[in-house]
């Protein structure tokens, strides 16, 4: 039987220690929470639910992420969509334009996602948004969201939100 014999004083070359090592960039990543739709992000022309949105927000329920929903529009208005586009019970909040001080500028789309984020007691670092329109975009990545536009959700799944989710801080501290 052969074995490594060591002299006194001499460590192996290749060993290292904590210190030495540098972090994984994504080790400050919070893991995904809630996931934020625009309420128009929800739905297609004709008003039914796009591709795979039903499918994808059950998923994020059973998975235990919170589904939260954003609307320029009144509360009655914006409730009865989203009980038509994905159900009774499925969405954690919704926050609309009833629900912020003054409607119809760039900061009140920003607060939309900021007042959702509050009514879900969670930080920007802890979700993804869903975005349809250019403004609502900006507006969600002013709040500090990572965000996304789509034309259906057709085999989007908790994993890929969470994989989207990490990517996109992933790629904003490199580059921030």
């Amino acid at each position: 039987m052969l074995t490594r014999v060591r002299t006194i004083g001499h460590t192996l070359s290749n060993r290292t220690f904590w210190w030495d090592r540098a972090r994984p960039v994504d080790a400050d990543i919070h893991p995904l929470r809630a996931v934020i739709f625009d309420l128009d992000a929800m739905a297609d022309s004709r008003r039914e639910p796009k591709a795979g949105l039903v499918d994808l927000v059950m998923d994020l329920f059973v998975a235990g992420v919170w589904v939260g929903v954003v609307s320029t529009r009144d509360r009655q208005w914006a409730e009865a969509s989203v009980r038509q586009l994905v159900g009774e019970g499925l969405v954690e909040t919704l926050v609309t334009a009833d629900d912020v001080a003054e409607p119809g500028n760039d900061v009140y789309d920003v607060e939309l996602f900021r007042l959702a984020l509050w009514e879900l007691g969670i930080g920007p670092h802890a979700a993804l948004a869903f975005a349809a329109t250019g403004p609502r975009l900006r507006a969600a990545v002013a709040a500090g969201l990572p965000v996304q536009a789509r034309s259906c959700y057709d085999g989007l799944r908790t994993e890929d939100c969470q994989k989207l989710h990490r990517r996109w801080w992933i790629v904003h501290k490199r580059a921030g």
